[in-house]
C-alpha cells in the first residue's frame, strides 16, 4: 500500500468514527425521546389538553362539577346534622348539659313549625 493509500484510509477511518459518534448521540436522544413520550402517555397530556382548548367542554365539565359538588354537599350536611342530632338527644337526660340540649331542640321545633 502506497502512503496516499494510507491516508485515505486514515481520513475515512476518522470519518467512519466521527459518523459512529454521531449515530451514537442520535441513539441517546431517540432513547430520550423514547422516554418523554412514555411519560406524557401515562400522563394522558393529550386528553388534558384537548379538554382545556375546548372551551365548550370546558363550560360542560365545570357545570358538571358544580352541581356535583353542591348535591355532595347537601347530603353531607343533611348526614350530618341528623347523626349530630340523634346522638344530641340521647345526652337531654344529663343533668348539665340535658338541658341546655332540650332548650337547643325547642328552639330548632319553633323554628320548623314556623317554616
Amino acid at each position: 500500500m502506497s502512503t496516499n493509500d494510507i491516508k485515505d484510509l486514515e481520513k475515512i477511518i476518522h470519518e467512519l468514527e466521527k459518523y459512529t459518534r454521531s449515530l451514537e448521540k442520535a441513539e441517546q436522544l431517540d432513547y430520550k425521546l423514547s422516554r418523554i413520550n412514555r411519560t406524557l402517555e401515562r400522563s394522558k397530556i393529550r386528553e388534558i389538553l384537548l379538554n382545556y382548548t375546548n372551551p365548550k367542554r370546558v363550560f360542560f365539565i365545570n357545570i358538571l362539577v358544580g352541581i356535583g359538588r353542591g348535591l355532595g354537599l347537601t347530603i353531607g350536611t343533611v348526614i350530618v346534622l341528623s347523626l349530630l342530632g340523634l346522638i344530641l338527644r340521647q345526652f337531654v337526660d344529663v343533668p348539665l348539659i340535658g338541658e341546655w340540649i332540650s332548650n337547643l331542640l325547642e328552639y330548632v321545633n319553633l323554628d320548623q313549625h314556623r317554616s
